[in-house]
């Protein structure tokens, strides 16, 4: 596997995880951690994303 590809899979898990710990924290009524979790997922995914798309030039 090519290296940009384990990255884009591993910002694709945390991702993942950030959503689903949302969801868990939004069922039990904790409003403040599913904005954090929304916030700083979503941080990570563009970011990720961000630097999949530009691997050439950060390299």
């Amino acid at each position: 596997m090519e290296t940009r590809h384990a990255v884009l899979a591993l910002v694709a898990l945390v991702t993942v995880v950030m959503t689903v710990r949302a969801v868990v924290a939004g069922l039990d009524g904790d409003f403040g951690t599913v904005g954090r979790q929304v916030g700083v997922g979503g941080i990570v995914l563009a970011f990720g994303v961000a630097l999949y798309r530009n691997w050439e030039s950060v390299g």
